[in-house]
């Protein structure tokens, strides 16, 4: 056991900022249509999450199981629970210490080690690299309710956008919050930005998940779906040998119950507008 320990190694400090630079500006003459901006090349670069093993690459998609997974892969490479627990300053996700762990060097982001998008699928890259997806609608009602949540908590957590909501739709914080009226101009000032400033700017809790992902750049080996966290959790427990677990560690779930904004005709219509993209890259 001892031995063992000794040969583990986590991550030195990050690289200096002019190797990040230039993996961004590798990052877009590699891919410049994918990665046209570098605002692009930087958050595509910085949700790749990657342990010291380089058995994996996670791209830590909002409102897609990332915090499960995250604490999954984490006990997957070490050997043991995550039991960390720190108070963000600003985050309402009760597990946000999870997504903590890649900016302390026990995992890292692609960014942070200098690495370039295309160098995530060659030989030096992670082994593995996964993504989970989720069926467009479900998922954009999950990020409205997470939304209205930061708004009754009167966080700062996405105080950006609830400003600019109430501009751009005139989205009443007093009266819109989590009914269907509401929802539907959450998804109008969704497709506003995705039309005036582009997909890239958008929140990562309901950005389209192919910009986000982009799969083209990323080439996925395991793509989970929230549809089926189980059988999910049972790919990864073969593909990284490790013991199966019983159920889907599912953490930071808003309800279980059927949310009825699903049923919202107007919205729907929106989210076949808005996710397109999604809906046909990955099988919605």
């Amino acid at each position: 056991m001892q031995s063992e320990r000794d040969q583990l190694r986590l991550f030195d400090e990050p690289v200096p900022v002019s190797r990040r630079n230039a993996a961004i500006q590798a990052s877009r003459k590699a891919f410049p249509e994918e990665l046209s901006t570098v605002h692009a090349a930087r958050r595509f670069l910085s949700q790749v999450i990657i342990p010291p093993s380089m058995r994996w690459g996670f791209t830590s998609v909002g409102k897609n199981a990332s915090t499960s997974t995250l604490r999954f892969l984490f006990q997957a490479e070490f050997g043991y629970d995550l039991t960390v627990d720190v108070t963000p300053l600003h985050d309402i996700n009760p597990s946000a210490s999870v997504h903590m762990i890649a900016d302390h060097d026990v995992f890292s982001r692609a960014l942070l080690r200098g690495m370039a998008a295309q160098e995530l699928s060659g030989p030096q890259g992670p082994k593995e690299r996964i993504c989970i997806v989720r069926n467009p609608l479900s998922r954009a009602v999950s990020a409205y309710r997470y939304l209205c949540k930061s708004h009754h908590m009167a966080s700062r957590w996405f105080a950006r956008d609830r400003f600019r909501m109430n501009a751009v739709t005139g989205f009443d914080w007093a009266h819109h919050t989590d009914t269907e009226e509401g929802f539907v101009r959450f998804l109008d000032y969704v497709a506003w930005q995705v039309n005036t400033e582009g997909a890239d700017k958008v929140n990562a809790h309901w950005c389209p998940q192919a910009s986000f992902i982009k799969p083209t750049v990323f080439k996925p080996t395991i793509i989970g779906k929230m549809e089926d966290l189980d059988h999910f959790f049972r790919m990864l427990s073969s593909r990284l040998g490790t013991p199966p677990t019983d159920t889907a560690p599912w953490e930071n779930r808003q309800s279980g119950r059927v949310d009825a904004l699903l049923e919202c005709q107007r919205a729907r219509a929106l989210c076949e507008k808005i996710y397109a993209e999604d809906y046909g890259a990955f099988g919605y």
